[in-house]
């Protein structure tokens, strides 16, 4: 099967400066997994793209490309989408000086039927249904696909050997309908190790260095009140027992109380942490399962393999026809 890849290569998520490589990981393990495939970055004609599925890996619907007749292309079309709660936003990225243009909710799901898209694929499923449905309608659902933020295994540090704490890393400011409250709260706590996020922090690691950072924890914070982040999936990939603000697709995905996560919240936070803290080797069966659980479903190749066994089914399904 052949993998046309539409993408801006300015994209702050794709560059090396990124603050983790898990969106980059995911790119580059669909390029691996598909035998044939071709790169579009700029405005062209659709009768050129030589393909069985056309891939726009946009996560802020942010790179305005125009590819003539799109939509009359034989090719399945997906898009890879990232913050169902987008608005319209203009401005300039300051950590790499490229100026963005990120369109809203109403403006994603037009450009989407303009190219004729089959599939949204994102991490975010209720949140696409809260925010979606009322444009896609009774599409909503055959539409969306679901697959987690889905990183690259990290050589793991020996729990035995982590620093003995809980880390609070991540952006503190904006977020959606203040999102980032219980964020910003427990970074403040006495219990968490607070390091700054690497746009505010040159020294804080980032892009692929990022998840082996993340390894010499024994524990670390998922708290983003929306919806899942990458962090949900990087902290246990890392080996660490994943302190997690609950969602119910975080849940679905295998996250289990206290059995690959811990779930807290602003009631049972201190102690949560405390108890791990106090103890931590008794808590290195839940930073193992969590682990086993990338490992085992949600890595960037099973990424890959999602997206190519769905174009193979719905190219088998057409061919029937």
């Amino acid at each position: 099967m052949k993998l046309c890849l539409v993408y801006s290569p300015k994209d702050t998520k794709l560059v090396s400066t990124a603050y983790c490589s898990i969106f980059k990981d995911m790119f580059l393990a669909l390029i691996e997994r598909f035998n044939c495939k071709c790169f579009v970055t700029g405005d062209c004609n659709a009768q050129d793209i030589d393909a069985d599925v056309i891939f726009f890996f946009d996560p802020h619907a942010q790179h305005h490309i125009n590819i003539q007749g799109v939509d009359k292309h034989h090719a399945i079309k997906m898009e890879y989408w990232n913050d169902m709660h987008q608005e319209e936003s203009k401005g300039v990225y300051r950590s790499v000086g490229v100026e963005v243009h990120k369109l809203g909710q109403e403006q994603r799901a037009v450009r989407a039927y303009q190219r004729g898209t089959r599939f949204i694929v994102s991490a975010a499923k209720y949140a696409f249904y809260d925010h979606f449905g009322k444009y896609f309608g009774t599409d909503t659902e055959s539409m969306f696909l679901h697959f987690p933020f889905a990183p690259v295994s990290v050589s793991s540090v020996p729990f035995d050997d982590r620093n003995v704490a809980v880390l609070g890393n991540g952006a503190i400011h904006g977020g959606y309908n203040n999102g980032y409250d219980f964020r910003a709260w427990a970074f403040k706590q006495p219990c968490i190790e607070f390091v700054e996020h690497c746009l505010f922090h040159i020294k804080t690691p980032k892009a692929a260095d990022y998840g082996n950072f993340l390894s010499t924890y024994a524990g670390a914070l998922a708290l983003c009140t929306p919806s899942p982040v990458p962090k949900y999936y990087e902290i246990p990939a890392a080996g660490c027992v994943t302190f997690a603000e609950y969602h119910l697709e975080h849940e679905e995905l295998g996250f289990k109380d206290m059995k690959t996560c811990i779930y807290v919240n602003k009631d049972n936070f201190v102690k949560r942490v405390e108890d791990f803290l106090d103890d931590p080797d008794q808590y290195q069966g839940i930073a193992d399962e969590g682990r086993r659980l990338i490992e085992t479903k949600y890595t960037a190749k099973h990424f890959a393999e999602f997206i190519h066994k769905k174009v193979r089914e719905n190219i088998l399904q057409c061919d029937q026809y």
